[in-house]
């Protein structure tokens, strides 16, 4: 009975230690790795990749290489909205979510962007409606004083 104690303690006490050390390893953050590619499956260098999330206010900013690669690592299990902008290109977004310590694979296809034109409208109409009414005001005493 006594040897049999001594065993059930020594496993319960090798499991204890074995799960002790295997819970740093299994962590709290993953990572997020793809690939930044055009219409045509060329891939895009020198793209801004960035992970946010609001509610917990973690952001971060990278830039694919040379190949279209991009990594972020040691990201906190969350969502994210990942958003990819690039010279020549629309902004492409979604919204992924890190759960394990498995690396999230992202293809960011772009697509050819528009040019963008920025028209500037300043507000200054108010002057012209005050000019307008003082011309006809202007016109009626004229003619009141034609009648005099």
């Amino acid at each position: 009975m006594r040897y049999g104690f001594r065993v059930l303690a020594f496993v319960a006490l090798g499991l204890v230690l074995f799960a002790v050390q295997a819970a740093p390893q299994a962590g709290n953050a993953g990572s997020i790795e793809g690939m930044v590619k055009d219409q045509s499956g060329a891939v895009v260098p020198n793209a801004t990749i960035e992970i946010g999330n609001p509610v917990s206010g973690y952001s971060r900013t990278t830039t694919s290489g040379s190949d279209g690669a991009f990594r972020f690592a040691n990201v906190p299990f969350n969502p994210y909205h990942l958003r990819v902008s690039a010279t020549g290109f629309a902004p492409y977004a979604q919204d992924v979510e890190v759960r394990s310590s498995v690396p999230l694979k992202v293809e960011a296809n772009l697509k050819v962007g528009a040019a963008a034109t920025t028209v500037n409208v300043t507000e200054n109409g108010g002057d012209l409606i005050e000019i307008c009414l003082n011309a006809l005001r202007s016109k009626a005493l004229l003619r009141r004083f034609r009648r005099w």
